[in-house]
């Protein structure tokens, strides 16, 4: 049979015949999710599925087989536009038919063709040479075989897979008086039915009404799996159900690793929200990548970003300051964020952002290099904690340095909430008050922001806060404001790292 070796690779010349018994390669497949789909589609397995897939395979199948648990599981399953979940399912229910986990497995998509062809692949899987050498003859042994249902005596029993398209009436889902216990929905609502709320609430009222009762009561498993278009769309309520187990996850993890390297690996995905957001669309990223839709009320972002409306050439600007939000060098501290303002013409922009876990010292390296690049007059920390001890640091390495012209201030930002002083700095930026002159900071803003959900706890704002205080800086030190003399730095910053008691 023609299997993979065990450390699969995308080079198809690896692909080879190998000797393994039908009761070892069926051992191996009940617990080797990777194995038995090298086993299934030998000719397009490219990559291993990775952990994720895996452990929801374990989360399925434990619920499966566990006749301890509720008679009905739901499981809202939320992968990543591209990342092959329709291929992982067709592996999924092959693997639920050969291993005697389901008698009635019913298949649901937007259309019908679409579930036909499901159900051709799976029904296709289960006649391959691999399969059919290991667990039986499948083909053969059909009783009914068109493309929207498959009948065989398999293993001593009756099996049926059925394929419809969504709003299918209910005698469409029964088979012989018989309802199905294994139901699987693969991206049955359309991002182009999400948009039209009649249509939306139509197919919801079938998926309730209709679908969700024809199902075998005594024991049955179902699987919504979909993307997250948006804060209404059936994943998204799915989700904030307590009957339905939420599965849901997006192509980088809480980790900040890609949820499949081999497939899509971190430069990858940032290329692809680079484009997006270029384009405007940084929303469609975080819905069909991220599963996390951005229209919601508690998101900063309404819209795609003014642009810049300097192309090439930048008029001279009548001041430019610098503010950084320091935020200590730990592993796992958020970066210090440092940011250059130019004022043109009374209006603000970000000419240049830089950031990164640094010490005390490195940061106030790049800080004052940052500023001398762009002759700014004035360096704004915020004044609190120990940033307080980091405009001590900093006003010494410019005296030191012989750095002339650079005023070093505080910048108390008041009781207000860091999202407030965000959201005016948005709100400057949709006004067309505040602009980025570089794409890079643009989009590492937007990225920042568009994953920023108001009121949560676990959100990041370095990229966020630091050039919002740009807004402080005007309103408190105006008067002081201007545009320095160009002076070069020295070849060399005399600052000793980690100088500061925290």
């Amino acid at each position: 049979m023609t299997s993979r070796p065990d450390i699969f690779s995308s080079d198809l010349s690896e692909i080879n015949d190998v000797a393994v018994s039908s009761d070892a390669a069926r051992s191996r497949c009940s617990s080797d999710f990777n194995f038995f789909a090298g086993l299934c589609i030998p000719d397009i397995f490219l990559y291993a599925f990775p952990e994720y897939y895996i452990a929801l395979f374990s989360v399925l199948h434990a619920g499966i087989t566990d006749t301890e648990l509720i008679k009905v599981l739901r499981y809202a399953i939320g992968l990543p536009r591209g990342y092959i979940k329709t291929t992982y399912l067709k592996v999924l229910i092959s693997w639920l038919v050969v291993f005697d986990k389901t008698n009635f497995v019913l298949i649901v998509c937007a259309t019908e063709p679409h579930a036909e062809n499901f159900l051709d692949d799976v029904s296709n899987i289960l006649s391959s040479p691999n399969i059919e050498a290991i667990f039986g003859k499948w083909k053969d042994n059909l009783v009914t075989d068109n493309r929207g249902l498959k009948k065989a005596l398999y293993h001593k029993r009756v099996i049926i897979l059925r394929a419809i398209g969504a709003g299918t009436a209910a005698r469409g889902i029964n088979i012989d008086n018989k309802r199905p216990d294994v139901v699987c929905c693969d991206d049955m609502q359309t991002k182009e039915n999400d948009d039209s709320d009649t249509d939306r609430e139509v197919l919801f009222d079938w998926f309730v009404g209709t679908l969700l009762k024809a199902i075998n009561r005594h024991r049955a498993i179902i699987m919504y799996v979909g993307n997250m278009y948006s804060d209404h769309c059936i994943l998204y309520r799915l989700k904030q159900n307590p009957f339905w187990i939420s599965l849901i996850t997006g192509g980088i993890l809480e980790t900040g690793e890609p949820l499949w390297p081999e497939l899509q690996s971190l430069s990858d995905l940032h290329e692809d929200f680079k484009h997006d957001e270029s384009l405007g669309k940084a929303n469609i990223w975080f819905a069909e990548i991220m599963n996390d839709p951005v229209e919601s009320a508690d998101g900063f972002i309404r819209g795609p970003f003014p642009l810049s409306p300097f192309d090439s050439f930048i008029p001279e600007p009548t001041a430019s300051f610098i503010t950084l939000d320091p935020a200590g060098f730990r592993k796992q501290s958020d970066d210090n964020v440092v940011t250059a303002h130019y004022i043109i013409d009374g209006k603000g922009y970000i000419a240049e952002m830089d950031g990164g876990i640094w010490d005390p010292g490195i940061t106030c390296q790049n800080t004052i290099a940052l500023a001398l690049r762009h002759n700014a007059n004035l360096i704004a920390i915020e004044d609190v904690g120990y940033q307080q001890s980091l405009q001590y640091w900093m006003t010494r390495t410019l005296k030191e340095e012989k750095i002339e012209g650079i005023n070093v201030v505080p910048l108390n930002r008041g009781v207000k909430a860091k999202e407030y002083h965000i959201r005016l700095f948005i709100k400057e930026i949709y006004g067309e008050e505040y602009y980025f002159l570089r794409d890079t900071d643009r989009q590492r803003f937007t990225w920042q922001a568009t994953a920023y959900r108001l009121g949560k706890k676990k959100n990041r704002d370095d990229w966020l806060d630091s050039p919002s205080m740009g807004l402080e800086v005007r309103n408190t030190y105006w008067p002081l404001l201007s545009v320095r003399e160009h002076q070069q730095l020295g070849s060399q910053f005399r600052v000793q790292a980690n100088n500061t008691p925290f």
